[in-house]
């Protein structure tokens, strides 16, 4: 069965292929998205899995191809997104179809932009617009940050991760898309040999610009830099559930008697001193910064003002800078959780508080206020300790603000659960890398990961029970990223405009009768 030619008169001839051909690229290309993001992700797959999608769209029909490659781009990310999104019900589908729906952006774009041009820019094309729809959706449209962003499918890969010094995690995802889109254009392109291995020469020179420059950078000797010992703490898991169950009224939105209310003070009362004597402990062991999990304390609105003044006098006594995450709980509040993270130097005065400025939506937001968008240092004799709470980690924008007020080292307390661990913890590392500053992000309920500034693991656990205990440098490294921000990404949004109107161009120079010239796709 012929079908329409794809790449255009300047591009390619008419191309020819049979319907097995076509939809065996598409099986290929759907078996590797299942894991190239998402709950299953192998590394490798989520270089080629675009390629297969490519393939079939440019051997496809505008009115036939698109629509049933949508339809199971979706399907699949409903497949590959469960658990992960934290919605119930259809809620879960609607925000796992509106991220295919938006991911599919450059596909279309793609299809339809690559006929009439020619050569080497048809490859540009599919990578500029993921760039651009990637940014443009993650900062003006969703309430998720960064998530899905197919750079956080190479963490393993510490060199190609440098890059984001430069460009900011899109500069990996550019990477990986202008390679699918490069393998495609070479297969179906019609150009003969010495022009398809021209326009592949000119990506493997990107790439191993790329890589080198990461090789440099991770072989490049550090400044002479203080190791500060550094500990996190978890709740105690039993006293932790315990609390949990006696809250459980409160986050259905009923109230608490008299007589629920006292017993659930006493349960955080233990849960906050055994916190507070596993920090004594660790402080005694030789950590001068103890750090505590995304709401690892509990406590009353009411007995906040006394959980501050404990936690002043235990930093006083044992000599030991505090960066503490816990929860509050106000009755009469509106909403009525405060997810918090206090910061309190060595000498025992308060230096700021934090709150999660991004609670989850859908998971936080109903019943949790969130916090300007400010993130605050703690000056000490190894550096400027910053703090921001789990997802926030997720927001590349604020983050810089840390790059910019010299932080030395970031604290993250979090908590998360199966699904996203790994991938979650190690989602925060590009924020290390992008922005030259060490990270502990200690996790309930998931992944404990410490790093330094080049984004290399300095120690991980998962699920741990107790302490987290890492050495890290406390040196600060300036980084292209943090001051000039996501011009990259403007760069390929601006692009992709330029690409629009270079297609308007020509669809318009090509036609034989200037009275019916159309601007049209």
């Amino acid at each position: 069965m012929a079908t329409a030619p794809t790449a255009g008169s300047r591009n390619a001839g008419p191309k020819t292929d049979s319907d097995v051909a076509r939809f065996a690229w598409l099986a290929v290309g759907t078996v590797l998205l299942l894991v190239a993001n998402g709950r299953w992700i192998v590394p490798l797959a989520s270089w080629l899995a675009p390629i297969g999608w490519l393939i079939f769209l440019q051997r496809s029909r505008k009115s036939t191809g698109l629509p049933s490659a949508l339809t199971l781009f979706v399907l699949l990310h409903f497949v590959a997104w469960r658990g992960i999104i934290p919605a119930p019900g259809i809620l879960y589908f609607l925000i796992a179809g509106t991220y295919a729906l938006v991911y599919f952006l450059p596909y279309f774009a793609h299809r339809l932009l690559c006929q009439r041009l020619a050569g080497f820019r048809v490859t540009l094309i599919f990578p500029t617009a993921w760039v651009a729809s990637e940014f443009l959706f993650q900062n003006w449209v969703t309430p998720y940050g960064s998530w899905f962003s197919l750079a956080y499918t190479q963490t393993e890969h510490i060199a190609l991760l440098q890059i984001a010094a430069l460009t900011g995690h899109a500069g990996i995802s550019f990477l990986m898309t202008w390679f699918a889109a490069t393998i495609a254009w070479t297969i179906d392109s019609g150009q003969a040999t010495r022009a398809t291995l021209s326009t592949a020469a000119v990506f493997a020179t990107a790439l191993g610009g790329v890589l080198l420059y990461g090789q440099l950078r991770l072989s490049r000797p550090s400044a002479p830099a203080e190791l500060v010992r550094a500990a996190g703490l978890v709740p105690s898991a039993s006293l932790l559930d315990e609390l949990e169950a006696a809250l459980a009224p409160a986050r259905r939105g009923g109230n608490l008697s008299p007589a629920s209310r006292d017993r659930l003070e006493r349960i955080a009362n233990r849960l906050n001193d055994d916190l507070f004597s596993r920090s004594r402990r660790e402080a005694s062991a030789g950590a001068q910064l103890v750090t505590w999990s995304e709401t690892a304390g509990r406590v009353l609105k009411a007995a906040e003002h006394e959980f501050v003044s404990k936690a002043q006098a235990l930093a006083t006594e044992a000599g030991v800078d505090l960066v503490l995450g816990y929860g509050v709980w106000d009755p009469d509040g509106v909403p009525p959780f405060e997810n918090k993270v206090i910061a309190i130097g060595a000498d025992g005065e308060v230096a700021w508080e934090y709150e999660k400025a991004h609670p989850i939506v859908g998971a936080e937001s109903a019943f949790m206020r969130p916090g300007k968008r400010v993130i605050h240092g703690l000056v000490t004799p190894y550096g400027v300790v910053s703090a921001a709470i789990c997802h926030d980690l997720d927001f590349p924008a604020l983050l810089r603000q840390a790059h910019n007020a010299g932080t030395t080292l970031m604290v993250g307390p979090s908590a998360d659960w199966e699904e996203i661990t790994p991938l979650h913890a190690n989602m925060a590392i590009l924020r290390a890398i992008e922005n030259g500053f060490s990270l502990i992000r200690p996790t309930s309920g998931g992944r404990s990961i410490a790093t330094d500034w080049r984004g290399r693991t300095v120690a991980a656990l998962d699920y741990p029970d107790d302490a987290f205990v890492a050495y890290l440098p406390t040196a600060r490294v300036r980084t292209p990223y943090g001051a000039v921000g996501d011009l990259f990404s403007w760069l390929c949004v601006v692009g992709v405009i330029g690409f629009v109107a270079l297609h308007l161009i020509s669809a318009r120079a090509r036609s034989p009768d200037p009275r019916k010239r159309r601007y049209s796709f």
